[in-house]
């Protein structure tokens, strides 16, 4: 109750007769009393979790009114792929933000589509469509994968001339590429003997340092010359989903933003997310 009285600025003695006022209020004894100190009583207990209910519901409705309230604020969080944010969001980024330096863009990295509503995400980028229907959903191109290998692995072994040939190799491959692909049932040959890495970054390192070679995303190649694109036959493409909240288009720049991410991914900019793999006309 000292506790109490100090977190709410009163005196020890307001917060007594406060808990007895209630208690007659409600005809019910919510404290007992003993020579340690006080205990919920169970009618006290059952009150409690009410007002953590009514508590909870005050703070979604402050929450909820300061976010309409700041709907032409600056603030667009976007919850993107690893392989799309690292290798083509993320570098691009910067253009972006200097032609718009009142809107800042907060980058979260995931593979979890259930991330973008635990982040209260405003737009998203993933490699499987939403099925929300108060989303606003479109799909801005493909990422075509292959296996890849570094110019040093090369000189020593003979190329991977098909998926199971970099199966028998111990490539790496993306363990949320392997999960989109076992959602749709659409697997390969030889995916189970691949080695299986969460992350991107390690797996282009292993892959440069001519650890094994590594099943990713053709686009990598943008930012990695020296990796050497396989001949072997391509695993599955994925298609990419960019979705977001009604509210976007009423945050300041956030049109601006939408058209921007669909621009960058668009034919006139690159034809690493065209419906044919470019790799394969090279």
């Amino acid at each position: 109750m000292s506790a109490a009285a100090s977190l709410l600025g009163v005196s020890l003695p307001t917060i007594s007769r406060r808990i007895t006022e209630l208690e007659s209020t409600l005809h019910t004894e919510l404290f007992r009393r003993n020579h340690t100190g006080v205990i919920l009583t169970k009618a006290g207990d059952a009150l409690l979790r009410h007002a953590d209910l009514v508590a909870d519901t005050i703070e979604a409705a402050q929450n909820e009114v300061c976010s309409a309230a700041n709907d032409s604020g600056t603030h667009i969080q976007l919850v993107c792929s690893e392989a799309i944010a690292l290798y083509w969001i993320a570098p691009r980024l910067a253009q972006f933000q200097l032609s718009n330096p009142d809107t800042i863009v907060d980058l979260t990295i995931s593979d979890s589509p259930s991330d973008f509503h635990d982040l209260a995400g405003d737009i998203a980028i993933q490699g499987l469509r939403p099925t929300e229907s108060d989303l606003m959903v479109s799909r801005i191109g493909r990422s075509h994968y292959a296996g890849f290998v570094s110019t040093e692995w090369e000189m020593d072994h003979a190329m991977p001339s098909s998926l199971t040939d970099l199966a028998r190799r111990k490539a790496l491959v993306h363990s949320p590429y392997v999960e989109l692909l076992q959602r749709s049932g659409n697997s390969f040959p030889g995916l189970d003997m691949m080695r299986r890495m969460n992350t991107l970054e390690t797996m282009v390192s292993f892959c440069e340092s001519a650890i094994a070679p590594a099943l990713l995303p053709t686009h990598i190649a943008d930012r990695f010359p020296d990796l050497v694109v396989c001949p072997a036959p391509r695993s599955p493409a994925i298609d990419i989903w960019l979705y977001h909240t009604p509210r976007v288009r009423k945050l300041k720049n956030g049109g601006c933003f939408l058209e921007w991410l669909h621009h960058i991914f668009s034919a006139d900019q690159s034809e690493w997310f065209r419906q044919v793999d470019v790799t394969r006309m090279c």
